[in-house]
Order: structure tokens, then sequence, then C-alpha cells
């Protein structure tokens, strides 16, 4: 068997605090490298770097979301010692492993999935093929940038995908998973639509709708539905798709 102190690298996938978590208590007691993309020191090194990316703070969700940290995620709060940082393809040897980097950004500025001894198995990450669908709540998410990085790993055929947020890894129909799930930003966008031509026209009826979220299990869900709904509106807006007045949406065609 193996202890903390066995290990030699903490390899982090981007800075959301589920994934860096207990990072920094692990390296303090196995004394080892803690390693990351170069995009995501800031939000793992500080939790002010942290809410920063999150782009919560003076949000008037704020409360909430700090509620959840007391209650799930107290040790968030400290800082991490950031020892190096790896790029995009840049092989990160682990003994009878080698991970190679991929940065596909949009979830985060930063997320980055990893082949494992090749490309044929592909640890996703938070492409994370739930029913849900894609996440892209925060500051530093990216809808378009989401959209070419699923498709670049449908254009990369892998055999088999790892997912951050299903017990098993997905071999059968890998494809048309990623297919799936890639269409689930156009449902999303029809849905706004349709709730806007229904009256729900502002950002506020929108996220209490609500019109991503299946359903708020708590209130900190409503700032990461805004923030997803901004998105998609700012969207929309540059392509002529709808217009605002006196902060009403409007469809244009």
């Amino acid at each position: 068997g193996h202890s903390l102190s066995d290990l030699d690298r903490i390899v982090l996938t981007h800075f959301h605090i589920d994934h860096k978590s207990h990072a920094a208590d692990i390296q303090k007691v196995a004394d080892c490298e803690l390693v990351c993309h170069q995009l995501a020191v800031k939000g793992v090194e500080t939790f002010q770097g942290l809410v920063e990316y999150y782009g919560i703070e003076g949000h008037k969700y704020y409360d909430d979301w700090r509620s959840l940290l007391d209650l799930r995620f107290s040790h968030i709060t400290s800082d991490y010692k950031v020892t190096g940082t790896f790029s995009d393809r840049e092989v990160i040897s682990c003994g009878e492993i080698d991970l190679i980097p991929i940065h596909l950004p949009g979830h985060t500025i930063d997320h980055t999935c990893f082949g494992i001894n090749g490309l044929e198995t592909l640890f996703l990450v938070d492409i994370d093929l739930t029913r849900f669908g894609p996440w892209y709540g925060n500051e530093v998410s990216d809808i378009e940038e989401f959209k070419k990085s699923v498709e670049r790993v449908i254009e990369m055929k892998p055999r088999v995908g790892i997912s951050s947020h299903l017990i098993n890894p997905i071999e059968k129909g890998l494809d048309e998973r990623l297919r799936t799930f890639r269409a689930i930003f156009d449902e999303r966008e029809q849905r706004i639509l349709e709730n806007i031509s229904k009256g729900i026209d502002t950002i506020e009826k929108l996220t209490k709708a609500p019109t991503i979220y299946p359903r708020i299990p708590m209130p900190v869900y409503y700032a990461f539905e805004m923030f997803m709904l901004e998105k998609h509106i700012e969207i929309f807006k540059k392509n002529g798709i709808i217009r605002e007045e006196n902060s009403c949406f409007i469809i244009e065609r």
C-alpha cells in the first residue's frame, strides 16, 4: 500500500474548489510538488484569486456562496503553494504513467484534460458528460471556447473518456455522448429564447424561472444560473438575435 508521504507530485486540472480541494493539506503532509496550468496559478494560490476567477465578489449571492464554502469547503480559504506549471502537450512523467496535458478551456480559463499514456484514453475532467451538461458559471468561463473544446475532443476520437463526475469510464458510445453533451448548449439557447418570447424577459426572471438548472437546490445556485444566462445573453446581443430595452430583452428575429 501507499501513504500520502509517498506522493511526489499533485497535478491539478483547474482551479475549482472541488478539484484543488485538499491539495494544500496533502502537499504539507507529503512535501511534494503541486503543479497546474500557468493560467490556473492565480485561482489556485490564493483565496482572493479564486474569488476573482469565480467573479463572485460583491455579487448579491456572495454571502450564500461563502456559506456553502464554510459548510463544505472551509479548507479552501487557505493559501496553496504552486511549485510549477505545465504547458499544453508537455508530457508529465508519473512513473509508469505519462500524462499529456490538453488545454481545453471554456468550463474555466485554465481547464485542462489529460491523455493517459497517449491520447486513446482521455481524462475529460469537467467535459463531464453528465445529464446536466456543460457548466460555465464563472467570470473566467466562456461558452464559445467550451463549444470548441468539446468539438476538439470529438475530432480526437478517443477510445475511452473518464469524467470527473461519473463513476465509470465511458467507452461504448463515447462519440455519441460527446455530441449529446455539445448539443445541450443549443438546447439551452432555444429554451432561453422561448422563455423570452413568453415574457420571461429580464435576467432576474430568467434566473428565477430557472432556465438552465432544472431546479435550484440552494440560493447560491441562482448566482451560477445568472452567470451562465448572462453569457448566453451577451452572445445573443453580439449576434443581433436580441436587444435590450428598459432592462427587458426583445427578440429581433
